[in-house]
């Protein structure tokens, strides 16, 4: 059923697309063929033929200069301007000023002077708008200015700016390139919802009049939802896109669908379909497009080296290098990313060679640092701080972790809250409105009509357009209701995972003190062990057997204390890892007392590494009777650190005060208390300390969200109000008890 419904799409698009052009070929020439055209310029007679045609084969070739595709092109494009300009001369050529400042901006992208580009590309369009020009290719060709001169916030304004200008003024064709330059801007900035929401919009206006662009745009939708983690949603669009392009005979836009099938297949772990994809763009290409032929032999090669293949794909990353080294191409650009550092980093890793994997690692960040590209960033980051960590190299593992989080923090605020493209949602509301609007129209025709012959009915049909009017505004709240809950909803998971990365920051260093302390032992009694298999070798080669069994026992002895540490050391990593991934919600049974104790301890080293100067009295009163209870192991935790954290930064906030005599102390207790006859009751978790107390006036406030009495940036005023909200979920209570100058005593309540 989903194969038919696929095939009804394809036919009905490609219909669409054979009207569309019928309707739009008398009026502008975006799908006529410029080989025919630039035959015609060659036999062309008189110079008004001349100018006709220089004018559109500069319209439509301007689509890719500057882009770093076909220098051939770019060449060619600078003839065509200066010969029209020569035209000038003898004739009178409406725009000419536009298309000399046109000139200028291809002699600067010659000389690699991208920002003047940009100035005279920005003036050029000025000066077009003032006789409403269609100009769709040019305003789509100058983002690749930008590109070059990593001005994407400049590229932003422009295009939002011009966008405005004209949905009001016109002409629509010009509209389309608007949304296409602003969602490459999200693309840079890894917001896939607003990029894709753009480009949907861009197509849905390129389709009725420019079959490449459209082509095109279908393309950039697929592999932005494939970035998105949407494969689905993907296939959907390469499978419309990649039959259409074959029909049109598009190679620049069937190259670039097949290097997004060859990356998502490689993302997939599908190496094999990777490569064939690979290949395919190579075939397609035929060295036409420079930066795209870099992209595909990277893509070959990151297939090749995950087949093991490692000699041919070193092979092709320095082809792609060459290409690269002699077009000068960055590392991201509009035919998408060139990762061939990021290839020799994998082929290095493949063959151990890690300092040199290392290098190209950094080397891959650092120039997506300079392009501005938050999804190279974010994807380069995560790598290296996996590759630390496998190198056991934990100080560079924790900075790249950090700045992946800083990263995606900064991004989660800046980027809207729902991974599906806001377009989709936002067309089937203007296709309602659109229908509401045709009602509209009806519905005043018809009441004309009886107001002549009948005042009762006319009355009767304004009744109904009100009660439709009231429905229609019911609706509409009822669905901006339900987009704000959803909204709401978002950014409460989002806050929770904040608050959950922060506590498992203070956890880290508490972790590394917690786990030297086994391995210290596992190293000492192994270099132990290793002088008493000497002496052992020596006994027995004496025939001294007492000695030797002797030996044995020790040596027996050490590898269980070995044995012991090595189980201590893996238990506080998988309680850690514990603590760091999403509760599952199921209960389970749990040893409070080591839970209290390990946080204890893991949040007190913890707070020692980050601040050498603390110290602090522990102590511990533990009800042994307690056993094992069920509950949620990773909610519970994170309550207890939370309080266990607050209990420690109250008492060192008054040692900060140098009262006198003052020791800071802080108390974890727990204890049962059981109802007489069934056997059940309640347990009961506290955590006191000797700090400075909460004041009374603030009291009331302290579970309330947001509320902090901490400093601006040391906390987020969410830790009392999830840990009351988790506590009140197991059925317990939260409850605390103060006394200004003296201390702050937090008890949970769990029933049992």
């Amino acid at each position: 059923m989903n194969t038919i419904l696929k095939k009804v799409i394809v036919v009905c698009c490609i219909l669409s697309l054979c009207y569309a052009q019928q309707t739009y070929s008398q009026d502008y020439c975006y799908n006529c063929n410029v080989d025919s055209l630039d035959q015609a310029l060659l036999h062309a007679k008189t110079d008004s033929e001349k100018i006709n045609l220089l004018t559109v084969l500069i319209d439509l070739k301007v689509f890719d200069v500057g882009s770093g595709e076909s220098i051939k092109n770019d060449s060619i494009m600078r003839v065509y301007v200066q010969s029209l300009v020569n035209l000038s001369n003898s004739n009178k050529i409406r725009n000419i000023e536009a298309y000399k400042s046109l000139s200028d901006a291809f002699n600067f992208i010659q000389k690699k002077n991208y920002l003047a580009a940009q100035k005279s590309f920005e003036n050029s369009v000025a000066l077009f708008d003032k006789t409403h020009k269609k100009m769709p290719r040019l305003l789509a060709a100058i983002r690749y200015s930008y590109n070059a001169a990593g001005n994407q916030e400049d590229r932003l304004q422009f295009y939002t700016n011009k966008l405005h200008y004209y949905r009001i003024n016109g002409p629509v064709e010009n509209v389309a390139p608007c949304y296409h330059g602003i969602g490459g801007y999200y693309l840079y900035k890894a917001d896939y919802n607003k990029a894709i929401s753009n480009y949907l919009k861009a197509a849905a206006l390129y389709m009725k009049y420019d079959n490449q662009s459209y082509l095109n745009d279908l393309g950039v939708i697929a592999m932005n939802y494939a970035n998105w983690g949407n494969y689905e949603k993907a296939s959907e669009y390469f499978n419309m896109a990649i039959p259409f392009t074959r029909i049109v005979r598009d190679r620049r836009t069937l190259n670039f669908l097949y290097i997004s099938l060859s990356n998502i297949n490689y993302s997939l772990k599908n190496f094999s379909k990777s490569l064939v994809y690979a290949d395919s763009s190579l075939f397609v290409n035929n060295n036409r497009y420079p930066s795209y032929v870099a992209i595909a032999h990277v893509e070959k090669a990151l297939a090749l080296i995950g087949l093991n293949q490692l000699k041919e794909g070193f092979s092709n990353l320095n082809l792609a290098k060459q290409i690269v080294d002699s077009s000068q191409i960055k590392i991201y650009s509009a035919s998408g990313p060139t990762e061939i550092d990021y290839g020799f980093y994998k082929y290095y890793s493949s063959i151990k060679k890690y300092n040199e994997a290392a290098t190209y690692l950094k080397s891959a960040y650092e120039k997506a640092l300079d392009v501005k590209s938050n999804e190279l960033q974010l994807k380069y980051l995560r790598e290296l701080a996996v590759f630390y960590g496998q190198q056991h190299n934990p100080e560079l593992a924790k900075e790249y972790t950090e700045k992946f989080f800083d990263l995606t923090d900064q991004l989660d605020k800046e980027h809207s809250s729902f991974k599906v493209a806001q377009y989709e949602n936002e067309e089937k509301e203007l296709l309602q409105n659109d229908s509401i609007n045709v009602l509209k129209q009806r519905a005043a025709v018809q009441s004309a009509t009886i107001k002549k012959n009948n005042t009762i009915l006319w009355g009767s049909l304004v009744a109904i357009i009100l009660i439709s009017l009231s429905l229609f505004f019911v609706f509409r709240q009822y669905r901006l209701n339900k987009k704000t809950l959803l909204s709401l909803r978002k950014t409460q998971r989002q806050l929770i995972m904040s608050e959950k990365m922060a506590s498992l920051g203070e956890l880290t260093a508490g972790i590394a003190h917690e786990i030297q302390n086994p391995l210290n032992f596992i190293n000492n009694f192994s270099e132990v062990n290793s002088e008493l298999i000497d002496e052992l070798k020596t006994g027995l080669a004496v025939g001294n057997n007492q000695l030797a069994t002797e030996i044995a026992h020790d040596i027996k002895a050490n590898e269980e204390k070995i044995n012991h540490h090595g189980k201590r050391a893996d238990a506080i990593v998988k309680g850690m890892l514990q603590h760091s991934r999403s509760s599952n919600g199921i209960s389970e049974p749990t040893d409070i007392n080591v839970l209290a104790d390990e946080y204890l301890h893991l949040a007190y080293h913890g707070l020692l590494a980050k601040d050498k100067s603390f110290n602090a009295t522990l102590k511990t009163d533990f009800d042994e009777t307690i056993g094992k209870i069920d509950l949620i192991p990773q909610d519970i935790g994170r309550v207890i650190l939370n309080l266990i954290t607050n209990a420690f930064y109250a008492v060192n906030e008054k040692n900060n005060q140098n009262p006198e005599g003052y020791e800071p102390t802080v108390t974890v207790s727990t204890s049962r208390s059981l109802s007489p006859g069934d056997g059940s009751g309640e347990i009961l978790i506290s955590v006191k300390d000797n700090g400075n107390g909460v004041p009374q006036k603030i009291l009331d406030k302290i579970f309330q969200p947001f509320f902090t009495t901490k400093p601006t940036g040391e906390g987020t005023g969410l830790g009392l109000s999830m840990s009351y909200d988790i506590v009140k979920a197991h059925g317990g209570v939260l409850n605390v008890y103060t006394k200004e100058g003296e201390g702050t005593e937090f008890s949970i309540q769990l029933p049992i």
